[in-house]
Parts: structure tokens; C-alpha cells; sequence
């Protein structure tokens, strides 16, 4: 095992799901400028949220703070719990980006909107490198969301990563990786994906769900936007399949009940995991 990193054999809760959402510009980095149109029906979640009584970890793009504070305050005034945490600031692709000046002003609007200091972040399409680390260690994180164990073309090869949450000792900081469906079968338990390939996927998660589960959701996989005309025709045939995507997440939510699954945020998770002595090493 690496010795800047320490994998978790086994999680500290069993049957668990967290639910998170990326919550953030329509379909990410897809389109050549910022849309908010999926945002508009945040009010759809919450009262699924609510009724189901589910909380919620949100990495709320920070940019969203100034172009539509008040779908972030929706979720804020939710019944259930909503932890945040920030998600870039503008989103844009890494190669447009300078990460340090995004992480700053990113922390910086986060303070100025909630009045606290965050604990978390989450980069921009899982990219994120060991120099990252070292940048959210300085600007006092205590954990990181952002890495896919898995392979996407032409994005990033991580199957050679951990698929649990691990320490990072040289910066103190704890990943809490996407989960993947199996170490041998690295297909991230995304809303995302249930919706690309379909009945196949949400059968399998429904049949034999692995135990514990980070399952992310974004709006975008929830409803279809007026943006998605603008969409390159790639993209349009990956997000064509969105027609349910709410009636998606409320059958996942319902039968992890029916299951026995307890529901909680990341933050429980990531302080379980802080370095304090204990030997997580395999």
C-alpha cells in the first residue's frame, strides 16, 4: 500500500446511503456557456427529500450564489438536512482554469454567503491531482469528494485508485472517492449512469446494491433544461435518456428504505474518518 495513502478495508456504517448532488450549471462542463435552467426545479427535490426524510450533502457551485442565491436557500429552508460544501466557482473546464484561483474564490463566496468555514470540496469532473491536495490542506479543508476509481474516455484512467474512503496522511486530508458498483466492476453509482445505460444498471443497484454507497445526482439528471438544444449531438445522445429522472431517484430512495439502508451526509463520514491514531491500513 501507498504510504500517502491509507484504504479502508471496511467502512464504519453498513447499509448506507449518501446522497449528494452536484449542484451546479446545466450538464457541467458540456456547454460553452453557464445555463441554470435544471436549478429552477430544486422545489421538486426538496419536497422528495422531505418526503422520504433523506438528507442531502450538496456541492453547490459557487457561482450559483450570485446568479440564483434563492434556489440555494430553497434547499437551505428544506425540512431534511442539506450540508454544503463548495463545487469550483465557475465551472469551467480545467484547462481554463487557474485551481488555485478558483479553490480561493470558491472558499471565499462560500464564507461570504453562509457564514462559515467549509470542510469539503469537490472538483469539477473528478480532476483533481496530488498538488490539489496540498492547495485545499492550505486553505483548511478536511476532506475531498471528487474522484471517480473508474475510467471515462478522454477525462481520466483511475482504475488503479482506491474505491474506498482513505487517509491521506502527508496532508491530513480524507478522499471520499465515488463509489463504483464492485472493485471489479467500476461503474460509479450515479443517477447519471443509471440514466445512460439504463434498466440493465438500476436493476443490478436494485437486486444486489453494494452495502454502503455514495449515489450523486445533478439536476440536469433530473429534468431536461431549455439548454440542452444547445448541446454538442455527443452530448445530446448521452443525456437523451432523462425523461424520468425524478420517478428514477424516488423508486432508488424508496426501496433502499424497503432494504434496511440508513441514509446521512458525507461530513459524519469524513469526521469518522480524520487521522486520530487508529491504523486504517490494510
Amino acid at each position: 500500500m501507498s504510504e500517502t495513502e491509507r484504504d479502508l478495508r471496511d467502512w464504519p456504517h453498513e447499509q448506507t446511503v449518501y446522497l449528494t448532488l452536484d449542484f451546479e450549471c446545466d450538464f457541467g462542463t458540456a456547454l460553452s456557456e453557464n445555463r441554470y435552467g435544471a436549478v429552477e426545479h430544486v422545489d421538486r427535490l426538496v419536497n422528495l427529500l422531505e418526503t422520504h426524510g433523506v438528507p442531502l450533502t450538496t456541492f453547490v457551485q459557487t457561482e450559483l450564489l450570485e446568479v440564483k442565491p434563492d434556489v440555494v436557500e430553497t434547499l437551505q429552508t428544506s425540512q431534511t438536512e442539506v450540508a454544503f460544501h463548495p463545487h469550483s466557482h465557475t465551472h469551467r473546464p480545467r484547462s481554463e482554469s487557474s485551481i488555485g484561483t478558483e479553490l480561493t474564490r470558491s472558499t471565499e463566496r462560500y464564507v461570504e454567503f453562509f457564514g462559515e468555514q467549509p470542510t469539503g470540496y469537490r472538483f469539477p469532473n473528478g480532476n483533481i491531482t496530488p498538488a490539489d491536495y496540498e492547495l485545499l490542506a492550505d486553505h483548511g479543508y478536511r476532506f475531498d469528494a471528487s474522484v471517480f476509481p473508474s475510467w471515462r474516455p478522454n477525462h481520466f484512467d483511475n482504475t488503479d485508485l482506491p474505491t474506498r474512503p482513505h487517509v491521506l496522511p502527508d496532508v491530513g486530508l480524507v478522499e471520499i472517492p465515488f463509489t463504483v458498483y464492485a472493485d471489479s466492476v467500476r461503474i460509479p453509482t450515479a443517477l447519471s449512469y443509471v440514466r445512460v445505460l439504463g434498466k440493465p444498471f438500476a436493476v443490478l443497484l436494485e437486486r444486489r446494491p453494494p452495502r454502503t454507497l455514495i449515489f450523486n445526482v445533478h439536476m440536469h439528471d433530473l429534468v431536461t433544461p431549455p439548454s440542452y438544444s444547445e448541446l454538442s449531438p455527443l452530448y445530446k445522445t448521452i443525456y437523451a435518456r432523462n425523461d424520468h429522472g425524478f420517478e428514477l431517484l424516488d423508486r432508488f430512495l424508496r426501496r433502499s428504505r424497503q432494504a434496511g439502508y440508513a441514509f446521512e451526509t458525507l461530513d459524519g463520514l469524513a469526521d469518522s474518518l480524520q487521522p486520530n491514531g487508529t491504523d486504517y491500513s490494510r
